[in-house]
C-alpha cells in the first residue's frame, strides 16, 4: 500500500510541476486510414498522399495507422467501417452512390470533356452541396474530390464505335444501379462484379469486357486478356475522399485546418497523377500488348443516346439537383 501511495504521489507531483510550468500534455491524434487498392492505383495514391501530407502538417501530433491492398476488405466493407468509426478516413470510388443517390449524376454519360471542367464543378457550390448531402445521408465529411478518371470500354468481341456495338456484350460494371442502367439502355448486358474477380472472368469468358480508367486497366493487367480498347471517356469518376463525421466534429479547429490542408494537397496530387497517367498508360499498353486494338468512338451517336439516360438518372438523383449539376458542368 505504501508503495502504491508513493507512486501516486510522484505522479501527482509531476502533474503539478507541469501545470505550474505551463506545459500542456496532449495525446497525438490517432487516425486509421485504409483502401482496398494496391500501391500505384489512383485511390491508394490519394490516401498515401494524404497520409504523408498530414504527417508533414502535424508531425508527432498525429499517429496514423495505414492499410492498403484490401487488407481490411473491399470498398463496400470500407464504407461500412468508416461509417461505424472503425476507420477514420477512406477514399470512395463509384460506390459512393450506394450511400447517397445524388452521386448518381456522375453516371450521366458524355457530360464532361476535360479535367478542368470537372475540377471547377467539384471545387465550387456543387461540391459543397454534395458534401452536405453526404454528411446527412451517410454520416461522412467530404474532405475533397480526387480523380479515378475518365473511363474506357474494353472487350473481346468487337470494337465499340457506336451504341449498336454494345448490343449483347457482357460488360462488368461497378455496383452502381445507375451505371448498370446506363449500359442496359445502351444495349449491353452489364454484370456487377468485384474488381478482384475481373481478370479471371475475362480470361475464362464469363464476361466479355469491362469499363474503367487506364489506371485500373494497367494496374490490374486486364489488357492481357482483352482484344479491344475503345477510347470512350464515357463518364468521369471522382474519388470522394471522406472522414467519419463524428470523428471530424471531434477535432479542434486547428486539427480541422491541418486535415483540410493535407486533404487539399492530396486532391491536387491525385488530379495531377491522373492527368500524367493517361498518356503514359496508353503508351504502356501499346508497348506491352501490341495485338490489342485501340479505336475511337463515334461521340455524336453516343451523345444522342445519352439524353434518355440523363432523364432516367435525374429521377434517382433528384431532378432539381441533376439540373443544377448539368448546368454547372456545361458552364451555365
Amino acid at each position: 500500500m505504501r508503495r502504491s501511495i508513493t507512486k501516486f504521489g510522484a505522479s501527482a507531483l509531476a502533474t503539478v510541476c507541469m501545470l505550474v510550468a505551463g506545459i500542456a500534455v496532449a495525446e497525438p491524434l490517432k487516425l486509421r486510414l485504409s483502401v482496398e487498392s494496391t500501391p500505384g492505383a489512383s485511390t491508394q495514391h490519394m490516401l498515401a498522399s494524404f497520409r504523408d501530407a498530414l504527417k508533414q502538417e502535424m508531425g508527432n501530433d498525429v499517429d496514423i495507422e495505414y492499410f492498403d491492398s484490401g487488407t481490411l476488405g473491399d470498398e463496400i466493407v470500407h464504407m461500412q467501417q468508416v461509417r461505424t468509426g472503425q476507420l477514420d478516413v477512406i477514399p470512395i470510388g463509384s460506390d459512393a452512390v450506394q450511400l447517397d443517390s445524388k452521386f448518381a449524376v456522375f453516371d450521366i454519360p458524355f457530360l464532361f470533356s476535360s479535367r478542368e471542367q470537372v475540377s471547377a464543378l467539384l471545387d465550387g457550390p456543387i461540391g459543397d452541396e454534395l458534401d452536405k448531402s453526404f454528411q446527412k445521408s451517410a454520416g461522412l465529411k467530404v474532405l475533397g474530390f480526387g480523380e479515378i478518371g475518365f473511363r474506357q470500354i474494353t472487350n473481346n468481341v468487337r470494337p465499340v464505335v457506336t451504341p449498336a456495338d454494345l448490343k449483347g456484350l457482357k460488360l462488368r460494371t461497378p455496383g452502381s444501379k445507375t451505371r448498370i442502367l446506363s449500359f442496359k439502355m445502351l444495349g449491353a448486358s452489364p454484370i456487377k462484379m468485384n474488381m478482384g474477380e475481373i481478370y479471371l472472368a475475362l480470361q475464362q469468358g464469363v464476361i466479355d469486357g469491362q469499363e474503367n480508367p487506364y489506371g485500373n486497366i494497367v494496374k490490374k493487367s486486364w489488357y492481357e486478356v482483352q482484344k479491344y480498347i475503345s477510347v470512350s471517356r464515357h463518364v468521369y469518376t471522382p474519388i470522394t475522399f471522406v472522414m467519419n463525421l463524428k470523428r471530424y466534429n471531434g477535432l479542434s479547429d486547428a486539427q480541422k485546418q491541418q486535415v483540410h490542408n493535407a486533404a487539399r494537397k492530396a486532391v491536387e496530387m491525385s488530379r495531377n497523377y491522373g492527368a500524367e497517367n493517361d498518356a503514359n498508360l496508353e503508351a504502356e499498353i501499346r508497348k506491352k500488348a501490341p495485338d490489342v486494338q485501340f479505336n475511337d468512338i463515334d461521340a455524336a451517336s453516343f451523345k444522342a443516346a445519352a439524353g434518355p439516360i440523363a432523364n432516367e438518372i435525374a429521377g434517382i438523383a433528384g431532378k432539381d439537383f441533376t439540373a443544377k449539376f448539368v448546368a454547372a458542368a456545361q458552364g451555365g
